[in-house]
């Protein structure tokens, strides 16, 4: 009796084993896709290994500024060479206690250090600033106190067109204080483009109640004419959805100075980090555009979204850049252009600024109904 006994002791205790392990290798598994979809940042973070942001300067008015991706077209057109120029508005955040970056390069491959920024600056509009470049005279303070032209039902029906110009510009796949020179910053998996913070985005605005189409063209096969196929891409979706007000042409920008060190604006939000985004809104102050004359119905959306960002998510938005451009905009009056991050930002940021920024438009849409 006393052998059964301790038989049937040993098959349950190695059942229980068994299930015990069986658990933890799901449990093990589980977490492994998570941190596989969410990156290192997050996984630091479920972990409560926060890291904390720098606290932010005194604004400063706009000195020598960056030149953006946009900007970069123009001047790859004429053959020239775009660059970054660190001056005003550029503060460091974080530091070299993040997880790798203290990583070693490969010493067989040429590289060059990454700086984790917060972009400020500009001039004070309301509760946020701008670079205002246009030297139009607009009166923005007057701007934003008027009324959006777009208002939005938010029943699930078509309302809104998330698209890339420049599909195919990359994100880093992790941070480590450094980028080889010969990288790759364009690719066409789309996991690791701007196609994935446009769908996350998607995804933010579509839980909010609003219908959203995310067309994934690839326009930057050839780099210039780019935008001509944006157009495209744009009346072809407004032909098929008609009830769309308002277009997102989302980017990635990229800021590289002189000797190589390229910037990776970070802001830090709720314990995670996250791609700082740029609005862009154009302007036809100088009548340069036939088609381009209601030009400020975007500026005071566009206005009224940054407004809303520095409300919930005060370090998410560089200053929003007030240029004399049209990028597609005439195309409803409801278009913006939106860059996330740069090329050194992961992949797993500008996703989650991404998912922000639907947050943002989204209680932005629902304040104008």
């Amino acid at each position: 009796m006393k052998r059964k006994r301790s038989w049937y002791r040993f098959f349950k205790n190695s059942a229980a084993w068994g299930c015990l392990a069986l658990c933890l290798w799901c449990a093990g598994s589980a977490l492994k896709s998570w941190a596989a979809e969410e990156g290192t940042d997050a996984l630091l973070f479920a972990a409560g290994m926060r890291v904390q942001a720098a606290s932010s300067p005194e604004k400063k008015e706009p000195g020598v500024s960056g030149i953006s991706s946009l900007e970069q077209t123009k001047l790859s057109e004429q053959g020239g060479e775009a660059l970054f120029l660190a001056d005003d508005g550029i503060v460091p955040v974080l530091g070299d206690e993040l997880p790798g970056a203290t990583a070693t390069p490969d010493p067989e491959r040429a590289s060059a250090p990454v700086e984790e920024i917060e972009v400020d600056g500009g001039t004070q509009i309301s509760n946020f600033f701008v670079r205002d470049t246009t030297d139009s005279g607009t009166d923005l303070n007057a701007e934003l106190l008027e009324t959006p032209a777009v208002q939005l039902k938010g029943d699930g029906s078509v309302e809104i067109l998330i698209y890339h110009t420049h599909t195919s510009e990359a994100y880093s796949k992790n941070y480590t204080g450094f980028y080889y020179t010969d990288m790759d910053t364009r690719t066409q998996n789309q996991e690791m483009s701007v196609v994935a913070a446009g769908e996350a985005l998607k995804k933010e605005l579509e839980a909010r109640g609003y219908g959203v189409v995310h067309d994934t063209t690839i326009n930057d096969t050839l780099f210039n004419g780019s935008y001509s196929r944006s157009w495209e891409v744009i009346q072809k979706n407004l032909e098929e959805h008609p009830g769309i007000q308002v277009t997102i042409d989302l980017h990635r920008d990229s800021m590289t100075t002189q000797e190589g060190l390229k910037y990776k604006p970070t802001a830090v939000i709720n314990g995670r980090k996250a791609a700082q985004i740029m609005l862009l809104a154009g302007c036809n102050a100088n009548d340069d555009w036939d088609d381009f004359p209601n030009w400020r119905d975007n500026l005071h959306l566009i206005l009224r979204v940054q407004q809303k960002a520095a409300e919930l998510y005060p370090a998410l938005c560089r200053p929003l850049d007030f240029s004399d451009s049209k990028y597609n905009m005439n195309a409803t009056t409801g278009s913006m252009l939106v860059e996330v991050g740069t090329e050194v930002n992961t992949v797993s940021e500008a996703r989650y600024s991404g998912k922000l920024l639907g947050e943002v438009l989204a209680e932005t849409f629902d304040g104008l109904r």
